[in-house]
Parts: structure tokens; C-alpha cells; sequence
């Protein structure tokens, strides 16, 4: 029997080569790991774990997912440029999490936009300059991945984010800005901006509209001093410079 008191403390826990016959519950009771238990037979699994979240079956293959759309939580198309089967991603009525990244778009699929549950969107290192009219659509967008898309017109898309009153997380890492437009300003909601790897010199003042705001990552762009930023949110801002 594996002695659960020695990894309780591990943030990850990878255990492939013991046998688990049984966890016994009272020695998890805060469970703060991930425990990864793939390729074991278990006899038995504790009825309640503290804390546990289940992480959901990735699928990286369309066809697969197919099989049972409405079982489809996450769905992973990174890299994949054969664009046949997205005429089909409107049937994944239950999708959270979809990965398009680098798949050569240069359009925004419509199909997605009839994903109501959909919370993480990574559509980043691709071609499209422009956001779906009625990307607002997605009203339980958390996060969206933006970055290394170099063709973005950030005021025309701005306009369009600002209809998502749930998105929390904004990434635009690499995406060649030399400015932000000051319209930023009505992404009210957003919590967390990743601007890092860009040609921002400033930041515009506009920026004090997001009044969530709590992390900000500036990094690896020449900016001279961004005082207005430190003056307007007087401490109450992480900035990663």
C-alpha cells in the first residue's frame, strides 16, 4: 500500500510505476496535487476528495470527438491545417476549452459562435485582422488567446470584445503592436492582459477603464516608463515589466 502522507505536500504527482490496490480516504484529506493515476488497476477509489476537480478527456482528433459530440468538453486542433471538419464544430454543444491555434485561419470559423458553454478559446498564431461581428455570442468567454496573430486590427476587435461581459483573461503576446488603441479602455470586465513581446513604447491612460484589472505583462517591449499606469491604480495592479 503506497503511503499517501509522504506526497501530500507535492504540488504534481506522477505514480506509473507502483501498484495501487486502494486509496484509503482519510489519507488525502486536502488533497493540494495532482495525481495522476493512468495505467492502474483500482480496486477501489474514495467516494469524496476535498477539494478534487476532474480534468476532462482531451480530444485531438475531430473524427474521434465526432463519435459523441455531446460528450465533448475539450477539444485540441492545434496545428491541424485540414480546415474540412470544422464545418462541423457547431456540434459540440457541451465544448468549454477549443484549441485552433496555428491552423492557418484566416477567417474565424462561424461554427463556433453557436458554442454557448464555451469558456477558454485559443484561436492565437494565425492569420484572420478581424473578430466575427457576433463574437458576443460566446457570453461565457473566460479567456481568449489572441497572441502571435500579427494581422489583428485591435480597434475593430476591441469594439467586439467589449460585448463579452464574462471574459476575464486577454492574451496578445507577439502580436507586432506598436500602439493600443485607447478604446482598450471598454474591456471593463478583463482581469488579466498579456501584452508581452510586442513594440509598445506607452500604454494610453484609456487603460484606467479596466477597473478589474489585476495583472498586467508588459515585458519584453520598450517602454519607456509607464507612470500613468502606477499613478492610476496605485498599487492595486501587478505589473510585469
Amino acid at each position: 500500500m503506497t503511503n499517501f502522507n509522504i506526497i501530500r505536500f507535492l504540488k504534481i504527482t506522477v505514480m506509473q510505476t507502483v501498484k495501487i490496490v486502494s486509496i484509503i480516504q482519510k489519507k488525502i484529506k486536502r488533497p493540494n496535487f495532482l495525481l495522476y493515476l493512468a495505467f492502474f488497476s483500482l480496486v477501489s477509489f474514495p467516494i469524496k476528495f476535498v477539494n478534487a476537480q476532474v480534468l476532462e478527456k482531451e480530444y485531438t482528433k475531430i473524427e474521434e470527438a465526432l463519435k459523441e459530440p455531446d460528450k465533448v468538453i475539450r477539444l485540441n486542433l492545434e496545428n491541424q491545417k485540414n480546415h474540412d471538419h470544422f464545418k462541423d464544430l457547431g456540434k459540440f454543444k457541451n465544448l468549454e476549452y477549443l484549441n485552433l491555434r496555428n491552423t492557418d485561419l484566416d477567417v474565424v470559423p462561424e461554427e463556433i459562435l453557436t458554442l454557448k458553454h464555451l469558456k477558454i478559446l485559443d484561436i492565437g498564431h494565425n492569420d484572420f485582422s478581424l473578430l466575427p461581428k457576433n463574437f458576443g455570442s460566446l457570453r461565457n468567454l473566460q479567456e481568449l488567446y489572441l497572441d502571435e496573430d500579427k494581422n489583428l486590427n485591435l480597434y475593430e476587435d476591441f469594439e467586439i470584445l467589449s460585448k463579452l461581459k464574462h471574459l476575464k483573461i486577454l492574451h496578445l503576446e507577439n502580436d507586432g503592436i506598436k500602439e493600443l488603441p485607447g478604446n482598450i479602455g471598454r474591456l471593463s470586465d478583463l482581469e488579466k492582459l498579456y501584452l508581452s513581446g510586442n513594440d509598445l513604447k506607452t500604454i494610453p491612460i484609456e487603460i484606467k477603464g479596466l477597473k478589474n484589472l489585476n495583472y498586467l505583462d508588459i515585458h519584453h517591449n520598450p517602454i519607456i516608463a509607464p507612470l500613468n499606469i502606477i499613478k492610476t491604480y496605485k498599487g492595486g495592479l501587478k505589473i510585469k515589466f
